[in-house]
């Protein structure tokens, strides 16, 4: 859809040309975002107009409408304060609401491993009965052992229903001494085959009917090519189980939008567990009222990153955010450290679940994770490598490549108890390294078990190389890409004199001056997740399905909880700059306001539809700046925007990418 070919003026502004994906003129604006600003006065103070924009982009993911006057009546460091006590904080009514269809949010490990995996592995067919369990103990003893007269005496005895049993499931070696029996041996094999054959395909088929033996004519040609309503009609009209067995059969596209979630729980119920967190995770940052919470969960659910790509992981996932991550993010980094190390998503994430200590030969070895035997376990450096690099002191903390051996050697024995159907933290001994240990010049006694790593992760999170790369990052986060050393070095000894105290150290840096200045207004770039939620929050958004917007995350670049590196996303704006990315988000922006997401619909009728400059600050909370203004141009004309363009330049401008 294009609106015009000419220039149309808004209070002195003008669009040359606005089509589905915006304007060059916008393109070229926003790609001057990548070039950065300078870094700014960070010892002057912001000017107190801005102060609340400010906290409301950093703390939270933007404001609402009606949540600057709000803070500026609250006053701004009441209201971070605030912020810093979240438990403190009613919450939105609406959100618990939007969270109540989401019951895998609640369930433990062992419950959704029970519930979701594939239908297709519920399907048991029963193991054909041993030998042990057809022959008593003598006939046993002298058909293993006998002569060969012995056994044939034996399996002679036997009635013809059992002697095909026996002969189905007896080693070769002793039928070959019974050579009367071959061709009956082979015939009993071929039997039982076809028995197990038919036992699957029965029950595949009680799984998966086909639709004429659970609906009629009538209702199949409904649900295949009728309108929504008479598809509903249909649905509503079958008792759950035989809706499950009708959600097995049908194509996904075909069903409506009011049972896709209970189809998808059928047709991929793994997948079904990942949407609801990550709608869950989107509704949270939309509407909570705890926003500093919800950034802070973002925060610390990237530093310490797994991916739901990998095998169990997306499994899980819910209970890794609902009990590592989320009741730790204003607690103490020590307990989210230990929190992480011994969830199995990290644990299966970074492999250390099958770490195991070397032994002396080459012999088998049980597999106590997956029950068979592996020839040769070993050490697994992954988990110890990123907990120094990437969770501790940073990659110039002052670790060395023995360092991370013998941090390796102390989680040996950090597991998972049966990752597919309970994927509980365990420890095993017979795993485990029980030598001494050096760790950054500590040693770390022998035979210590579970503790050894408990003892590392307590010299790492009280090591002043990890108080200043936590300080650093969050800084980053925070304040500027490039955040002043002064203040990094401040919050590193609030880091170090609290024991890790993040809400301590939280309270340093947004109290700072440098939080509060010059330097640090505008000098972010929004990720994507910050765009996309910052543009739902702006226009008073009703998400009614999270399918569409997370589909959008997708596409620019950010896919929740797809990062497959360890690093998580970048802390820094420079990824998200380039031409690519900048049109990407003007198509997000045109599709947003045109009502082309599904499940999302924007109010954009309290926009002043004759005042574009007066449009921007009302949703900004800012006059729009050069970039803004070059972007628009001005005119002589007065043919007033449609509210929907003039919300897409306002999403797509510079003002809006920053944060």
């Amino acid at each position: 859809m294009r609106y015009t070919t000419r220039p149309r003026c808004q209070g002195g502004f003008h669009v040359r040309s606005f089509g589905p994906v915006a304007g060059v003129t916008l393109l070229l604006a926003l790609a001057g975002i990548a070039q950065g600003d300078a870094a700014g006065p960070f010892e002057t103070k912001l000017a107190s107009d801005k102060q609340a924009v400010h906290v409301l982009n950093r703390l939270a993911y933007g404001p609402r409408p009606g949540d600057i006057e709000d803070v500026r009546r609250t006053g701004v460091e009441a209201w971070i304060r605030q912020q810093l006590n979240p438990a403190q904080i009613p919450e939105n009514r609406a959100l618990a609401t939007k969270l109540t269809p989401l019951p895998t949010m609640q369930l433990a490990t062992w419950e959704l491993l029970e519930k979701y995996q594939p239908a297709q592995n519920a399907i048991r067919v029963a193991a054909p009965p041993t030998l042990t369990q057809l022959l008593n103990a003598s006939q046993l003893q002298q058909v293993l052992n006998g002569s060969p007269e012995q056994k044939l005496a034996v399996l002679m005895s036997l009635t013809p229903e059992v002697r095909r049993q026996v002969l189905a499931v007896a080693p070769r070696q002793l039928i070959e001494a019974a050579p009367e029996l071959q061709q009956e041996a082979e015939r009993a094999r071929q039997m039982e085959a076809q028995m197990r054959t038919r036992e699957l395909q029965e029950q595949q088929r009680k799984l998966r009917p086909p639709l004429n033996e659970l609906l009629t004519s009538a209702q199949i040609l409904d649900l295949q090519n009728g309108t929504t309503e008479k598809k509903m009609a249909v649905l509503t009209s079958l008792d759950k189980e035989s809706r499950t067995k009708v959600f097995r059969t049908l194509n996904a596209a075909t069903v409506p939008e009011a049972f896709k979630r209970e189809a998808l729980a059928v047709m991929n119920p793994q997948q079904a567990v990942l949407n609801e967190l990550i709608e869950a995770r989107l509704q949270r940052a939309t509407y909570s009222t705890r926003q500093l919470e919800e950034v802070l969960v973002d925060f610390w659910m990237n530093h310490f990153n797994v991916f739901s790509g990998k095998g169990q992981v997306r499994m899980l996932l819910a209970s890794y955010e609902r009990d590592a991550i989320r009741p730790h993010v204003l607690g103490k980094f020590h307990d989210i450290l230990v929190a992480t190390a011994r969830h199995p998503a990290m644990l299966f994430y970074l492999d250390n679940y099958l770490s195991q200590a070397p032994r002396d030969n080459n012999a088998p070895q049980p597999n106590v994770v997956n029950g068979g035997a592996v020839p040769r376990p070993g050490l697994n450096e992954n988990y110890a490598r990123e907990l120094m690099e990437l969770h501790t002191l940073g990659v110039n903390g002052g670790y060395t490549q023995k360092d991370v051996v013998e941090v390796a050697r102390a989680f040996t024995g950090w597991t998972i108890f049966d990752p597919n159907r309970v994927g509980e933290f365990d420890f095993n001994p017979a795993m485990h390294d029980r030598g001494e240990k050096i760790v950054l010049g500590q040693t770390i006694p022998r035979a210590g078990g579970e503790s050894d790593g408990l003892r590392v992760l307590e010299i790492l999170a009280r090591h002043p190389s990890t108080a200043q790369f936590i300080a650093r990052k969050l800084a980053q986060r925070f304040v500027a890409d490039d955040p002043p050393k002064p203040l990094v070095d401040r919050v590193a000894a609030t880091f170090q004199k609290t024991n890790g105290d993040l809400r301590a150290v939280m309270e340093t840096l947004l109290l700072s001056r440098e939080f509060l200045s010059d330097g640090a207004f505008q000098a972010k770039t929004k990720s994507p997740l910050e765009m996309v939620v910052s543009s739902l929050r702006a226009f008073n958004a009703e998400m009614t399905d999270t399918t569409a917007v997370a589909q959008r995350l997708t596409e620019l670049g950010q896919p929740l909880y797809g990062k497959s590196e360890p690093t998580g996303y970048p802390n820094t704006g420079e990824l998200w700059t380039n031409s690519a990315g900048l049109l990407a988000r003007m198509n997000f922006a045109t599709a947003l306001m045109a009502g082309q997401i599904a499940g999302v619909s924007v109010k954009t009728d309290t926009l002043p539809a004759n005042d574009a400059r007066r449009a921007f600050t009302q949703v900004t909370g800012v006059a729009p700046g050069a970039d803004t203004i070059a972007a628009i141009g001005t005119s002589g004309s007065e043919t007033p925007l449609p509210a929907s363009a003039l919300g897409t330049v306002i999403v797509a401008s510079p003002d809006f990418q920053k944060r």
